[in-house]
């Protein structure tokens, strides 16, 4: 299934994000909420160490990285070979072997065939114009009893991002629309919670974002 996103906006996206994967590393906001995420996620979900997941929209791997102690193994995927380029520097240095990368988009690609324990993924819901057919993809994509873990802002007022960054298709969510989406799909036990909050200077005040992390199991 493939969630329609124009390929001027893909092809934008994909830019953007090459042109700053050298960088994306080296922000103390990014490395800080990746950790905050991660470790939402280990609280939230009961992980096992035989578990095949997947990162959608993994940038350099931040939370899959940390995640990666603590499952089987993590199949990270972005838009962006840059991003992955980078990632796979990172695993290379360090001697990684239980981890994979590959460019994939499902708002224009269909899923891969294996079916996974655990998909997650942060702050990629809010670049997707059509979140809820995404979920349904995401489900389909699920090991009966497979978990799904997504983080994003809640809804803001717009000022997080740049009002020149490309392909914002939403201002963060309402949690129970999220929670809605997840329930709708068939996905049970959902619960969502603060997982961060990302503090921003903003015309000289101080602003403050809240993240949440939707989680839902298919049974």
């Amino acid at each position: 299934m493939a969630i329609h996103m124009s390929s001027q906006v893909q092809n934008e996206n994909r830019s953007r994000f090459d042109a700053i994967a050298a960088q994306w590393d080296d922000s103390p906001m990014r490395s800080g909420m990746a950790n905050a995420v991660a470790d939402s996620i280990l609280a939230a979900v009961p992980v096992r160490p035989q578990w095949r997941t997947l990162e959608y929209g993994c940038g350099t791997g931040l939370v899959g990285l940390r995640l990666l102690p603590h499952v089987g193994h993590v199949l990270e995927t972005d838009l962006s070979p840059g991003m992955l380029a980078v990632l796979s520097e990172k695993a290379a240095a360090a001697g990684l072997d239980k981890i994979d990368t590959q460019v994939l988009d499902l708002t224009s690609s269909p899923p891969p065939a294996e079916r996974f324990d655990l998909i997650f993924s942060s702050m990629a819901m809010h670049h997707i114009p059509d979140v809820a057919a995404l979920i349904r993809t995401f489900y389909s994509m699920l090991n009966p009893g497979g978990w799904l873990a997504l983080a994003d802002l809640d809804a803001e007022d717009g000022s997080f991002h740049p009002p020149d960054v490309p392909g914002v298709a939403h201002h963060g969510f309402e949690r129970k629309t999220m929670e809605s989406w997840l329930r709708a799909t068939g996905f049970s036990s959902v619960t969502t919670r603060t997982a961060h909050t990302v503090a921003k200077d903003r015309d000289g005040k101080a602003c403050e974002y809240p993240i949440f992390l939707a989680t839902g199991q298919r049974i």
